[in-house]
């Protein structure tokens, strides 16, 4: 099973959110942890200017737990959420492909070059 290079997982609070999370880009999986501790991924996204902003619109959502990194910039964090729709995308709620904020990037695991959306 491959592996999310993340931080967490974290329960889903505002507390906890804005104890670990900087407003940055940024990326994050939503799931939950089996009875063993695996975290089970079932949804990626990001966020291109505030991941902490975005983390928290998920606060009392059917998620339980998170996953998260922040980056310098959109791109690295498009990058990244586009690499871990690859590896988890069967068993993702959200199986759409990832849009980009620029249309000079392509998907580096499809060289997907869907075009430039505001996610």
């Amino acid at each position: 099973m491959p592996q999310t290079g993340l931080k967490g997982p974290f329960s889903i609070s505002k507390e906890i959110i804005d104890s670990a999370v900087t407003p940055t880009p940024g990326v994050f999986v939503l799931g939950y942890v089996e009875i063993g501790g695996d975290f089970i991924p079932k949804y990626v996204g990001r966020s291109d200017d505030d991941i902490k902003q975005s983390l928290k619109d998920w606060v009392n959502s059917k998620y339980s737990k998170f996953k998260f990194e922040c980056y310098d910039s959109a791109e690295v964090a498009f990058t990244k959420e586009c690499r871990l729709h690859h590896d988890w995308k069967e068993q993702l709620d959200n199986q759409e492909h990832p849009k980009k904020l620029d249309a000079r990037w392509n998907c580096p695991c499809c060289k997907s070059s869907i075009g430039a959306s505001k996610k």
